[in-house]
């Protein structure tokens, strides 16, 4: 069994990696839809990655509007809270050296580099003409460290703890993303259909699944399809049904007897969505069932805590 606090490290280590992709991408696509969108509705845009992240009250300790350079400051290069880009890439290296041992070569400077970039990138600052640049960049970081650790670590507790890391956080963004965008999306739906297709474009792109719906369901984008290729769908790697599945097979596989709990927890969660159906999620109501499965993967991560990690 590896020791609770070499699992604590690589499960907070990819977990950050994962974070700090996720936010490149909802910046990405909150800056794109404030600048297509009506003046006063920009700060909604811009608010979603604030909304996503918890962070908005810590905003504005800092700041007094949200703008988008405001925005890229506080959520890209700002080292005075743990919501911004540059926390997270330093926790994960800071994570990754306590756990040098257990990481292959090529891993460990996947994760080293990219916090050597991000200190030169802080020397140098960001604007709106260079954003997108950046986002590019923390896309490829992330992407080299989950190739890395693919192809050439053992499959054994160190992996499973990393990728655990990853896949909880993957689920708990796809659960918020899709709440609070979803939302904003069905405001458009009768007032303006252009308007509306890029709310929904936006949802899509902000999860990495704008092309999985187009092979699924065509160009027509309707708000439960959405919902049912983002919750449902067992081959989007971002969807909850996904990202379930793997997290209750990764716990089966780490040794000894503990995490009898964390299994129960997660197979339950993941039998729910396999046999779960878009009818069922309408009926109850897409904010309720979200914020239920946002609770359980909580529980989760509290419990996998306790089991592996040594947290009572």
């Amino acid at each position: 069994m590896m020791l609770s606090r070499s699992a604590f490290s690589l499960f907070w280590m990819a977990r950050y990696l994962e974070r700090a992709e996720s936010q490149a991408r909802l910046l990405d696509m909150s800056l794109t839809m404030a600048l297509i969108d009506v003046p006063e509705d920009r700060v909604e845009q811009l608010s979603v990655p604030l909304l996503v992240s918890g962070a908005t009250e810590t905003f504005y300790q800092f700041h007094q509007q949200i703008t988008p350079q405001n925005l890229l400051d506080f959520l890209v290069l700002d080292e005075r809270h743990q919501s911004s880009l540059f926390s997270m890439i330093r926790n994960a290296r800071d994570n990754a050296l306590h756990v040098r041992g257990n990481l292959s070569a090529d891993v460990w400077e996947s994760v080293n580099q990219a916090w050597l970039d991000m200190k030169e990138l802080r020397k140098q600052g960001i604007t709106e003409s260079n954003a997108s640049q950046v986002f590019d960049w923390v896309r490829e970081r992330s992407h080299m460290f989950r190739g890395a650790a693919y192809g050439t670590l053992l499959r054994n507790d160190a992996f499973h703890f990393l990728r655990l890391g990853t896949l909880m956080e993957r689920a708990d963004t796809t659960a918020r993303v899709l709440d609070i965008r979803y939302v904003m999306a069905m405001k458009t739906m009768d007032e303006n259909s252009t308007q509306s297709f890029f709310e929904w474009t936006a949802v899509l792109h902000s999860l990495a699944a704008f092309e999985a719906y187009q092979n699924t369901y065509g160009h027509e984008l309707e708000p439960m399809k959405v919902a049912e290729l983002l919750i449902l769908n067992p081959d989007l790697p971002r969807s909850l049904r996904s990202c379930l599945k793997d997290i209750a097979l990764l716990l089966e596989e780490i040794e000894g007897e503990t995490g009898r709990r964390s299994r129960r927890a997660a197979s339950s969660l993941a039998a729910n969505l396999r046999y779960g159906d878009k009818e069922y999620i309408a009926e109850r109501g897409l904010h309720e069932y979200l914020v239920d499965f946002l609770d359980r993967i909580e529980g989760i991560t509290s419990q996998i805590r306790n089991d592996f990690m040594g947290w009572k």
